[in-house]
């Protein structure tokens, strides 16, 4: 599996969606490094094709991140979340976010209702749910602070708390009503510079640059 933060490959993806869980009467469970194949397959043949189909790869690739702590967080849904969107923040661009947003109800779901199911031979819960509104809070603090860095590239390292100041503005002005404006995002990041990271197998790069212009 990938580094966390890091996104499945896409070779490794396309693996996963082919994924068989073999089982045998003597050994009716799967083993834990098996989960994340297991809740793939599930994903595809359920709540995958309800997805928008420009968010479906988005969306599996951030399952994939998930998956990979569910069972040393002890299935704590908001401690994973929050972690990994931390993680892929410098990676991606903002579209990427709103797609998670905009399907995170589909994808809790699918978690809540799928990750108890799976043989393993421990059975895992999942626990603390995140509401898409608390979701749509830290997206954009996480926003924000990835505008006020770049914004703030060059300046020397004793910026930080000027940083943090213009992180708080921005959090302002993305933001209506409690929630994010999408619009204000794309107007805040349209003029910000977007490159995937060189460190990306060449098809992760492709998706991210393709999901950078819609």
């Amino acid at each position: 599996m990938p580094k966390q933060g890091h996104f499945a490959k896409s070779k490794q993806v396309k693996q996963l969606n082919s994924f068989k869980v073999k089982r045998h009467a003597s050994r009716p469970t799967i083993a834990n490094d098996q989960l994340t194949d297991f809740l793939v397959v599930r994903f595809a043949l359920t709540a995958k094709k309800r997805l928008p189909k420009v968010a479906q790869e988005s969306t599996q690739r951030f399952l994939i991140e998930i998956s990979g702590s569910l069972v040393s967080e002890d299935g704590d849904l908001s401690k994973i979340v929050l972690d990994r969107l931390k993680k892929v923040n410098a990676q991606v661009p903002w579209q990427f976010f709103k797609q998670i947003v905009d399907n995170w109800a589909l994808l809790q779901k699918f978690l809540v209702k799928e990750v108890p199911a799976v043989p393993l031979a421990k059975r895992l819960l999942v626990k603390n749910q995140l509401t898409t509104d608390k979701l749509e809070k830290v997206v954009a603090q996480l926003l924000a602070q990835k505008a006020a860095a770049i914004s703030l590239l060059n300046q020397h390292q004793s910026a930080g708390v000027k940083q943090e100041r213009l992180a708080q503005m921005l959090i302002i002005t993305i933001s209506s009503s409690g929630h994010l404006d999408w619009a204000k995002v794309k107007a805040l990041f349209g003029p910000l510079p977007y490159a995937p990271d060189p460190t990306l197998d060449q098809s992760t790069r492709e998706w991210l640059t393709r999901l950078s212009q819609q």
